[in-house]
């Protein structure tokens, strides 16, 4: 690891804030740039439960080159199960929900970068931002905010897809008072959303946006 990454730059008008930088992680090197682009005061890698040599070593170097400035916490997930990825994004999010929360996808698996993304997604509106940088150069490419904007119908509908397996689309107009039709239409905008598939099953996307 070159000597220019062993120095952070805290910037004056930011020290009274707390920052927390979540970040995947397989290498230290794609992490590092975001470390000293947020000076965070706590840093928490996500990474394989399993992790191999070179995950270790990375985690290692880390800790060797930012501890001393801040805490670093390590959560393992399993790296091809997007589902519980986003969940466990979920959970870290709600508690670091005091904190200015940023976000860095640029290492690891892409499965584990986008179980990130979509656990991001469920509480955009608890985190600053979401970003990659290049390999290149290490410029930093800032991802839009999106959510995945439920109402209430649709919102119940998800859950009673995600109960049930499957629906009765009359019984269940008639439980919510509505229209046979416009319930249709709301199957069709959860369908749009990639929420539910063809068939108005949940789909992985959908079960996230429940989280």
């Amino acid at each position: 690891m070159s000597d220019k990454y062993l120095n952070i730059v805290i910037d004056d008008e930011t020290m009274g804030e707390t920052k927390t930088l979540i970040s995947t992680l397989y290498a230290a090197e794609p992490v590092v740039p975001s470390i000293h682009k947020f000076s965070p005061q706590k840093l928490i890698l996500l990474t394989d439960e399993k992790p191999d040599e070179k995950a270790k070593k990375s985690i290692n170097a880390i800790k060797d080159m930012f501890s001393n400035v801040m805490k670093i916490e390590i959560a393992y997930v399993k790296q091809y199960d997007i589902y519980s990825i986003a969940k466990k994004t979920v959970d870290i999010i709600e508690s670091e929900k005091e904190n200015e929360i940023f976000i860095n996808i640029t290492g690891g698996r892409k499965t584990l970068m986008l179980g990130v993304i979509y656990g991001a997604y469920a509480r955009s509106e608890m985190i600053k931002s979401i970003h990659y940088s290049t390999e290149e150069n290490n410029e930093f490419i800032e991802l839009p905010l999106m959510s995945y904007d439920l109402n209430e119908v649709e919102h119940v509908l998800l859950e009673t897809i995600n109960e049930k397996g499957t629906i009765k689309v009359n019984s269940l107009a008639e439980d919510l008072g509505k229209t046979r039709g416009l319930l249709y239409q709301y199957l069709k905008r959860l369908r749009m959303k990639g929420l539910v598939d063809s068939q108005f099953r949940i789909t992985q996307a959908g079960k996230v946006a429940l989280l």
